[in-house]
Parts: C-alpha cells; sequence; structure tokens
C-alpha cells in the first residue's frame, strides 16, 4: 500500500485512514511525500551552483517527516518505508512509485475543487483519478462509522460505456470490504434515461432492474440493498450518501482522452465532487 503524506499538514487523514484498515488486512506500507519549492526553481532566487545542495536539504527535511510518522507505525507492528521526492507536478511522481512498489492500494487526501481548476486539467487530485494504475482511495475529512456503509456503484446495462467485467471487480471490491470491516453494502445502479433512448421509461426502468438484480444475485446482494434511481449518478450517489449516512463509495474509472475529459466531462469526477464521503476508485482490468 503507498499513502501520500501532505507535507505541510498537521492533519494526515490518509494515514488515519490507512491505520484504520491495518486492523483488519495486513499489508507492507510506503509513505510518499512529493513536494517542491518555487523559491528553489532554478535561476530564481539563489545561484545555480547552491540550488542542489538546498533542494537536498528540502527533500532530507521531508525525509525526517516521514521517519516521524513511520516510528508509531513501526511500533504498531506495520512495515514501513519511506520515500521524499522533489517534484512538480507531484502525480507523476506519485504514479511512478506506485509502479515500481507494485502497489494494491493508493491511498491519497483530496480536497474539493472548483470547475475551473478540473476543466483546465491543473489539479493533481483528478490527474491522480485518471493515471493512477492500482485502486485508488480518495479520502476525504470524514471518519467512518464502527459499522462503515458501503455503496458500490454498478452499470449492468453498461449505458455509460463501462467495460462488463469492472460490476464484478467493484462488487467483489465491496464484498470484501463489507465481510473484513463489518460494515453493509448497498449496490446502486443510477439509471437517468438520456432524451430518445429508445424505450419508454416504464420499459426502460424494468430493463434495468432485471440487469441490476442479476447482476445482484450473482452477489448475493439482498434485495432491499438493491437500490435503483432515475438520477444521473453523481446526484444518485449524492442521495443515497446522505439517506444511508455513508462511508465509502466504491466507483469505477476508466480512462478517456484528455479531449473527451474537456469537452464531455467525467461521471467519476463528478460523483467524486459531489461526495462528502470517501471514494474508492477501481479501473478495469
Amino acid at each position: 500500500m503507498v499513502a501520500v503524506v501532505e507535507p505541510d499538514s498537521e492533519e494526515q487523514p490518509a494515514i488515519e485512514r490507512m491505520k484504520l484498515l491495518a486492523k483488519f488486512v495486513d499489508f507492507d506500507v510506503k509513505l510518499v511525500a512529493c513536494d517542491y519549492s518555487q523559491f528553489l526553481v532554478e535561476g530564481y532566487y539563489f545561484s545555480e551552483a547552491e540550488l542542489p545542495t538546498l533542494r537536498q536539504e528540502y527533500v532530507d527535511e521531508r525525509r525526517e517527516m516521514l521517519e516521524s510518522l513511520a516510528g508509531p507505525l513501526r511500533d504498531g507492528g506495520l512495515t514501513v518505508e519511506t520515500e521524499a521526492i522533489w517534484s512538480h507536478p507531484s502525480y507523476k511522481a506519485i504514479v511512478e512509485v506506485v509502479e515500481d512498489y507494485k502497489a494494491d492500494l493508493v491511498i491519497h487526501h483530496v480536497h474539493r475543487h472548483s470547475a475551473l481548476s478540473r476543466f483546465l486539467l491543473t489539479n493533481d487530485d483528478w490527474q491522480m483519478a485518471r493515471r493512477c494504475p492500482a485502486p485508488l482511495l480518495m479520502v476525504k475529512n470524514k471518519a467512518w462509522k464502527r459499522t462503515p456503509v458501503i455503496l458500490a456503484a454498478v452499470d449492468p446495462m453498461h449505458a455509460r460505456h463501462k467495460p462488463g467485467g469492472l460490476d464484478h471487480k467493484i462488487l467483489t471490491e465491496g464484498r470484501l470490504l463489507e465481510k473484513k470491516l463489518g460494515g453493509d453494502l448497498f449496490v446502486v445502479h443510477a439509471c437517468g434515461q438520456f432524451p430518445l433512448s429508445g424505450f419508454y421509461p416504464a420499459d426502460a426502468k424494468e430493463q434495468h432492474q432485471k440487469a441490476l438484480d442479476v447482476l445482484a444475485d450473482e452477489f448475493d446482494i439482498p434485495a432491499e440493498r438493491r437500490l435503483l434511481i432515475d438520477e444521473a449518478p453523481e446526484y444518485a450517489l449524492q442521495k443515497f450518501e446522505t439517506v444511508l449516512k455513508a462511508d465509502l463509495v466504491i466507483v469505477g474509472a476508466v480512462s478517456r482522452s484528455i479531449v473527451t475529459d474537456v469537452f464531455v466531462g467525467s461521471t467519476t469526477e463528478k460523483v467524486l465532487d459531489f461526495l462528502d464521503c470517501d471514494a474508492l476508485l477501481l479501473r478495469p482490468d
């Protein structure tokens, strides 16, 4: 597992979530801090000869900070590595660490962002959502309940062009977390119909319900935990998050071209921005 640490923050939500998961699952951890200082950019404030030493001192301070966080985790029985990296933008270095470390999970604290920053693709959080090769747990500032409520967002009709195996991966992970954490799993399908979709509304909803039931039957999801709603995914999940007091939403992340992301927008990104709870992003195999 890789946990991304925020160098200048007193609170570390990613580490807190990692500590919670460590109570139920065995894993090794790598704490990563990616940072840089504009003051140490070449030719900005210092002579070129001074920069390598100053940058190394900067990275060493980050490494010391990581070691101070790693100490209590090691005392608790975890195997912990640390790595501090000089990098901007940070997501590129984090993705390389994840690939080299062969991480099974990445935990990353995210903040709510404006629509403009997302549109211009300047935000590390959104780039991580697009490019991280491992499952990505995007943590927000909301603690999980003792019995966490987990929402698995599926699309059994594949109306949004999601690969067929991704729903099974989402529910497999949801079932595993439900068992490990002692939580409650709900499966959610938002079937908001586009104009001129080719079906009458009643017929369309019936077909969506049948597809949801077929999928849910494979994973023995009780009928009362199969949630079908005629809404866009972001509104549907926000509604169920509020009603059920959800702690985690599991969604599929499908990479698209930059042009598509800019002009069409990503359902996954909209969902992340609408939710106050954590989100686990899974990619197709």
